[in-house]
């Protein structure tokens, strides 16, 4: 399988490559994606078939060290004998860094999750995913009360029906407690330095593999409000009469984390998500506003991804043949500011358009890089310009001759 962060060390570049081909992709694909919406729809009717597909999926992008991890786990759970197991490498390669990091409250895992680095660091970065080890008490202490309470009574109930575990006083109760805590930050930890691994083989999945499943899910998260509307799902199965205690602890959680990843990545904005849940039960509200009261709004204008078949209006192969024609006979990185002119200028694009979107959407297409510094400062210049003055340049009148030639163009030809 090729390693895409190998390949292109430039996270930036990477997602943005990523986005484009997506939209490209979404735009020449509308059945399929449609009815990818129509089988997350039918989530909340009991039909989960497309959530088992989505975790099969994700299973495969799975690392072999994670899935190390897991069968080992599995067999300590179970009871199984694990002594050979313990002298490996249970986490792989991250075996003696856990285990540095456990035993060394000091030290701090950084994870570079657009690289895939794992370094031991003896302070934080703010760059990094940065994860460390705490005591059991620490661990225990820092449970929201309300989860403590559900596991506090979930395992007394545990240990009242299990032979010999109702003589432990209230005392080594509470070590129980605080040892199932550790054991659940070590796997935290382990988690945590498989995520780079994970993410490079489901990028290789969209961008090598193509599968139409991948491409679905990453629109549907990055562009089409996904996590608000997996939220809106999740508010649907709280108000069904069949959840329990523990259910309603595990929706809270989990719209807890779409809220904080959906504007980390800038896929919803905290009004979104004030929008989102003006009609949920009021427990998804109380999580969400709790949610948004923690978390810092990204602020700047947002960049935006679009392919050409996005923006273009009219008979969208005509108007790309066109654009090809005169890509091949313009070749300078300032022409594509004339190009943009003369779309605007035969409504083949909306003038709100902004340049660098269109930008980007032409190197899709074209698969050619252009340089935009150039480009995006003359459009500045010559959008609000009729260009019909007397005391124009010749640069200016070079511009004009090439957008009123394409304008007709398109005008006749779209």
């Amino acid at each position: 399988m090729i390693n895409f962060i190998e390949r292109i060390k430039s996270y930036s570049k990477r997602k943005d490559a990523a986005d484009m081909a997506i939209c490209a992709w979404k735009s020449a694909d509308e059945e399929v994606y449609a009815n990818f919406c129509k089988r997350i729809d039918a989530v909340a009717k009991g039909n989960t078939s497309v959530m088992m597909d989505i975790y099969l999926m994700m299973w495969d992008c799975v690392p072999p060290e994670a899935l190390m991890m897991y069968n080992w786990l599995s067999d300590f759970a179970n009871g199984k004998d694990v002594s050979d197991i313990a002298n490996q490498q249970w986490a792989g390669q991250y075996t003696e860094t856990i285990a540095r990091c456990i035993t060394n409250k000091c030290l701090w895992i950084g994870i570079n999750v657009k690289t895939g680095m794992v370094e031991l660091l003896t302070s934080p970065k703010s760059e990094l995913l940065m994860v460390h080890s705490e005591t059991p008490i620490e661990i225990w202490n820092r449970l929201p009360q309300e989860l403590r309470s559900y596991l506090i009574g979930q395992l007394d109930m545990f240990m009242r029906n299990s032979k010999g575990c109702y003589l432990l006083s209230k005392l080594e109760r509470k070590m129980v407690y605080q040892f199932l805590t550790y054991i659940s930050q070590i796997i935290f930890l382990s988690y945590a330095v498989f995520i780079g691994g994970f993410m490079a083989n489901l990028y290789d999945r969209v961008m090598e593999k193509k599968e139409d499943l991948a491409y679905c899910m990453y629109h549907f998260v990055v562009f089409d409000h996904g996590l608000s509307r997996m939220a809106k799902l999740l508010n649907h199965l709280l108000n069904s009469e069949e959840v329990d205690h523990g259910d309603i602890l595990l929706i809270k959680s989990c719209v807890t984390l779409l809220v904080n990843r959906s504007i980390e990545m800038g896929a919803e904005t905290k009004a979104d998500w004030e929008n989102t849940v003006e009609r949920c039960n009021p427990e998804i509200w109380k999580e969400v506003m709790f949610a948004l009261r923690k978390i810092k709004g990204k602020r700047g204008n947002k960049k935006v991804i679009q392919s050409l078949d996005d923006i273009l209006i009219g008979d969208k192969e005509r108007i790309k043949l066109g654009i090809l024609l005169f890509l091949e006979e313009n070749t300078e990185d300032i022409n594509l500011a004339y190009l943009l002119k003369s779309l605007v200028k035969s409504d083949k694009i909306k003038a709100s358009t902004r340049y660098m979107t269109f930008h980007r959407a032409i190197e899709q297409f074209s698969q050619r890089h252009y340089g935009h510094d150039i480009p995006q400062k003359r459009y500045g210049e010559i959008k609000e310009l009729t260009l019909n003055g007397s005391q124009m340049g010749n640069s200016y009148t070079k511009a004009k001759r090439i957008i009123d030639r394409w304008t007709d163009y398109f005008i006749n030809n779209g």
